[in-house]
């Protein structure tokens, strides 16, 4: 029997120190039939020569100038012709079977639409591993994605079905919390499922989306806007949820940065409403 090919998506911008060891981490895996899509946004380091090191065939590597990650994203998932999708940031790493334990997912069980599976930090001085994220859950992921939920998000780390993806695309105007958003607009069209194995080893330490926190509280106004005109519409109960983790989440962050005033005003932040997009 052919073995599923699935396309691997990989953003790259100014990532010259991390993104060798990216790619050698595809190179390693136990599932060997996949292509992996590498845009490089525009970077202006040494990025663009260490991909012109690797000469695999199934490394497909295109240069653009700078657009931003979801227009990456959706550059390369126009291109892909895998028959299942998975996502890997030019700074993170592949653990051997983390492509094949959750393609065996969707292999053997046709309802399944979304498979997920353990993600460990990395961190970046050292390497030092240490598990920060196994899904919990089986089933319709919709409610627990609309409460933020860690028993089936983690960031970038389900791999799907193409023919569920289709042609929806991340959310161009955002670039914090798209993946998120991205995952809302499909997770209606089949089951969640998850393995126990590492499938991400997410690097740490070097910077991360919590040091832009007007950036991030902009991002979750949009992904509660992007929610609330999902069609069909969230539950008043789900929209409720979203907003209460929402709000949680970012006076915790304000307050652990030291921005009190920030950190009351999101706390009293009144709930927006919006009448379109």
């Amino acid at each position: 029997m052919d073995l599923p090919l699935i396309s691997i998506i990989m953003p790259a911008f100014n990532a010259e120190r991390y993104v060798g060891k990216a790619v050698r981490s595809v190179l390693d895996q136990s599932w060997h039939h996949w292509e992996l899509i590498i845009i490089n946004d525009g970077s202006t380091d040494g990025t663009k020569d260490v991909l012109a090191s690797f000469t695999d065939p199934r490394i497909k590597v295109f240069h653009q100038p700078n657009a931003g990650v979801s227009i990456t994203r959706n550059r390369a998932l126009d291109m892909a012709q895998g028959d299942y999708v998975a996502f890997l940031d030019a700074d993170d790493i592949l653990p051997p079977r983390g492509l094949g334990s959750r393609a065996e997912l969707l292999l053997g069980d046709p309802s399944c639409a979304f498979a997920d599976g353990a993600v460990f930090a990395m961190e970046d001085a050292t390497g030092a591993l240490r598990p920060i994220h196994q899904p919990t859950f089986r089933g319709m992921a919709f409610p627990k994605l609309m409460a933020m939920s860690p028993e089936v998000f983690c960031g970038q780390t389900w791999m799907l079905r193409r023919s569920v993806v289709g042609s929806d695309r991340f959310p161009e105007e955002m670039r914090h919390a798209e993946d998120l958003a991205f995952y809302l607009k499909l997770a209606r069209r089949g089951q969640y499922c998850a393995t126990t194995e590492p499938v991400l080893y997410y690097r740490t330490g070097h910077g991360s989306a919590m040091s832009d926190l007007d950036g991030l509280d902009k991002g979750y106004l949009q992904l509660y806007a992007f929610a609330a005109h999902l069609d069909p519409s969230p539950s008043p109960t789900d929209l409720d949820l979203m907003w209460k983790r929402i709000r949680r989440v970012m006076t915790r962050g304000y307050a652990k940065s030291g921005r009190p005033w920030s950190a009351l005003r999101t706390w009293l932040r009144r709930r927006p409403i919006w009448t379109d997009r």
